[in-house]
């Protein structure tokens, strides 16, 4: 079956180009301003991202469709030697688990099916490769709007197969290199254009390593050396690449607007509601903002005047007391070129499979908990930055985080978080960021489904005029309950239908675990029938969440991220920095009786032991940073009032069963 799936999926993409390419045979006068959004989002990135004027639209049209017949040309190319492979079951395993051999397709206890498949070798075209190859060729031939999915998928060995996704992680810095010549030509006519003088160019360009030291999508990296300095990376951006993402913007806007074009057969309006076209061009210009090296320069100031362990602004707030991150050389520093320090460290990658620790050495095993911890430092910084400061770094992957000795203290080196590549930098509006902690709360704490999704106004995910239509809130509740069912484990004999139990040992409450590949497929299942949209934040921070939590979870199976973000969410709630009246209202709901609507006390307890004992602090230290917020003061004042006043009505009670008392002896007496 799920062989099956792989040749549907490749066939798929044959399929829509083909669709694509009708719709832009229908639509060629439109084409001009397919990138309209992307200037208007984006003015401040490079004008390199506007259609050849050559031949104008005609040429443009041709342009367009000649791309089209080259991913249809690469999906066949995949797709035959896949299904070939799938159908007939004759394979060389590429494995060192397995072995090579040239038997049937044989599965044992021991061996994965799917990952057998993606192992297995086979010739298409006079080329040997294995199946998992082939897909991360396609992908490197297609260019970096497909590498994207590739990279986000490299670091979910939870959700596709192992082999397939080892095989992907070469897309995140390890792909095919252009020529070196080229690339000092291109460094050499930049830094020139850039006022740099020839005799520093000359000793740059000298002191290049013959190839590159990584090659991704958009570029690759050589280490040189600069005159004072001492030793610098240099990042070139690949020729003609811009054309390239061009071309699959046009592609992509094209196909959204077929799909949001096909009418449903049951009802009135559109089959699929959400607006596709607005999430191609929120996914595009993404891609764009990567492709603007000037733009990348900034994001890198930007980034370590928030979080570098030597100078950031929020360097102590966050875990480690900040990250390295190089300093730009920004004279150097051009469109297609960047010159930064060069950092020496290692890629924070699974040693081994986790499944046989038994065989691994011990400095095997001591290297993952080094790279476990500093993963789950990197997962704290990213709450931070998402949480906390709204300055997210949105691509986060292997490539990009490397574990670092830091020796400035002599002996007492320690390990450190170190940041490359800041292409993508999300900012995160104070509107969202509230938002997003109170859908945590809510879900854990109190489980309240509707609550979290009337705060999809809030995170900017639907229109409020449709969460304000009972008929429409009561529909996207229930659809979000199923879906929660699904992709949210909770201990025995409790789920997202039952009341919030706590954990009998601790009394605190109990965090479900998230199933990552269950959460995708609800959310598939989800877009059709609601009008979602998507924020500029959204794609960013799910991929950068999904990606820290994937290598996460390839070092520890058990590894939970909802058991990070609750904590935060929590010391977000009690806290309310910004004094929002969401985040306050929030806060009432977590603490009152759903049927009385009184504070409830045992409710506030569980709600200290929990900010306790997930944070690490004392009960005494949360009460009394509680205590120094406005909420929180509001929030005693009442519980104050709603104690004299059960004592007041406790004295009246009191009161009058002695005045019957006394009524009934007087009674007797006269009696």
């Amino acid at each position: 079956m799920r062989f099956s799936m792989t040749i549907i999926g490749w066939s798929a993409l044959v399929a829509s180009t083909a669709s694509a390419a009708f719709t832009l045979h229908q639509t060629k006068h439109h084409l001009s301003q397919d990138f309209s959004p992307y200037y208007a989002t984006h003015s401040h990135l490079n004008a390199a991202t506007t259609m050849p004027e050559e031949g104008g639209i005609e040429n443009d049209f041709s342009l367009l469709m000649t791309r089209t017949a080259e991913i249809a040309g690469v999906a066949f190319n995949v797709a035959v030697p896949l299904a070939t492979s799938a159908l007939f079951g004759s394979h060389k395993h590429k494995n060192k688990n397995i072995g090579h051999s040239s038997s049937p397709l044989i599965v044992t206890k021991e061996q994965d099916a799917w990952d057998i498949f993606w192992s297995s070798t086979s010739e298409w075209k006079r080329t040997q490769l294995s199946n998992a190859e082939r897909v991360v060729h396609a992908l490197e031939t297609l260019g970096p709007t497909y590498v994207k999915f590739g990279q986000a998928l490299a670091s979910r060995p939870d959700i596709i197969p192992k082999s397939l996704a080892e095989s992907l992680c070469s897309l995140q810095d390890d792909m095919a290199a252009f020529d070196s010549g080229t690339a000092k030509a291109i460094i050499q006519e930049e830094l020139l254009k850039a006022g740099v003088e020839e005799v520093r160019i000359a000793i740059l360009l000298d002191s290049l390593s013959s190839e590159p030291i990584a090659a991704a999508s958009v570029g690759q990296v050589y280490k040189g050396y600069l005159l004072d300095v001492g030793e610098v990376a240099i990042k070139v951006q690949r020729p003609g690449i811009r054309k390239i993402v061009e071309k699959d913007a046009a592609l992509l806007r094209s196909m959204a607007s077929f799909v949001e074009s096909i009418p449903s057969p049951t009802f009135s309006g559109r089959l699929v509601n959400t607006e596709i076209k607005a999430a191609v061009d929120e996914f595009m210009s993404r891609i764009f903002e990567e492709l603007d090296y000037t733009n990348e320069t900034s994001n890198a100031k930007k980034f370590a005047d928030l979080y570098s362990h030597k100078y950031g602004s929020a360097r102590n707030a966050l875990p480690g007391n900040g990250v390295i991150v190089p300093e730009m050389m920004t004279e150097y520093c051009t469109e297609n070129v960047i010159v930064m320090e060069w950092i020496t460290g290692s890629k924070l990658t699974s040693i081994g499979d986790y499944s046989d620790d038994e065989n691994l050495t011990p400095d095997e095993v001591e290297e993952r908990k080094e790279n476990l911890v500093l993963i789950e430092q990197a997962l704290q910084v990213t709450l931070s930055q998402l949480l906390e400061f709204g300055t997210l770094h949105a691509d986060p992957h292997a490539g990009n985080l490397l574990k670092v000795r830091d020796t400035r203290n002599g002996k007492n080196s320690k390990l450190t978080l170190a940041y490359l590549d800041f292409g993508l930098l999300a900012t995160i509006p104070e509107q969202v960021r509230d938002g997003l902690v109170c859908a945590v709360s809510q879900l854990v704490f109190a489980k309240d489904v509707d609550a979290v999704a009337s705060l999809f106004g809030e995170l900017d995910l639907m229109p409020q005029e449709i969460l304000n239509d009972p008929s429409e809130r009561s529909a996207l509740t229930e659809a979000l309950t199923k879906t929660m069912e699904e992709v949210l484990i909770f201990p025995e004999g409790e789920d997202i239908r039952t009341p919030t139990q706590s954990n009998q040992a601790s009394k605190n409450t109990n965090i479900p675990t998230l199933k990552f590949d269950k959460l995708l497929d609800g959310l598939v299942r989800l877009v059709p029938r609601f009008k979602f949209q998507l924020p500029p934040y959204f794609i960013n921070n799910a991929r950068a969440l999904g990606t820290l939590e994937g290598i996460a979870r390839s070092l520890d199976p058990d590894f939970n991220a909802f058991a990070m973000m609750y904590p935060y969410a929590l010391n977000h709630i009690l806290s309310n920095p910004t004094n929002s009246p969401v985040v306050a209202s929030t806060l009432q709901k977590m603490v009152r009786n759903g049927d009385t609507g009184k504070i409830d006390r045992e409710q506030i307890r569980r709600l200290l032991r929990d900010s306790a004992l997930y944070t690490g602090y004392s009960k005494i230290r949360v009460l009394k940073d509680i205590l120094m917020t406005k909420g929180g003061q509001d929030l005693t004042k009442e519980i104050m009032r709603q104690t004299a006043s059960w004592y007041v009505s406790r004295v009246k009670v009191l009161l009058q069963q002695q005045r019957r008392r006394f009524s009934l002896s007087s009674t007797f007496l006269r009696l």
